[in-house]
């Protein structure tokens, strides 16, 4: 039985036969947050808002199978949070705000700031996955028998 752990990806056989060269942390990190492919920075590393897509098409690299589902918007909801709770606290350091002025305000700040941090976020989370290779296992193909 094959080790599931030791995954690895090679590039498929129209294109040159070798494992995605992804660059440095700090340039694999600066395209997540900058929404493009980690490994070349080509194309954009999303089809839509915050769907991935399935390989980039300039190096074909594997960014749909790159597990980056959940974490990102839990990390978007902590850092956005803490923003928000520190000027809410900054806001109203004598209490004299009142709590119909605080939600007209901090409401929408919040909503904005996770729409807005959201996809950053994703593309980060997307790039660290890809940089340690943390990859789900590559569909398999069944070959369809004649009998």
């Amino acid at each position: 039985m094959a080790d599931d752990t030791d995954i690895t990806w090679i590039a498929p056989r129209g294109r040159a036969q070798h494992e995605v060269a992804m660059p440095g942390w700090r340039v694999a990190l600066g395209r997540g947050l900058s929404m493009r492919c980690p490994a070349c920075g080509e194309v954009s590393a999303f089809d839509g808002y915050l769907k991935v897509r399935r390989e980039c098409s300039s190096c074909a690299a594997p960014l749909g199978r790159v597990p980056c589902d959940d974490a990102p918007i839990y990390l978007t909801l902590v850092i956005a949070l803490h923003i928000v709770i520190l000027l809410m606290v900054l806001a109203d350091y004598d209490g004299g705000m009142s709590w119909v002025a605080s939600l007209f305000i901090f409401v929408p700040l919040t909503l904005a700031l996770i729409l807005l941090m959201m996809r950053p976020i994703k593309g980060a989370t997307l790039a660290i996955m890809l940089k340690v290779n943390l990859l789900r296992p590559a569909p398999r193909v069944v070959p369809s028998g004649n009998g």
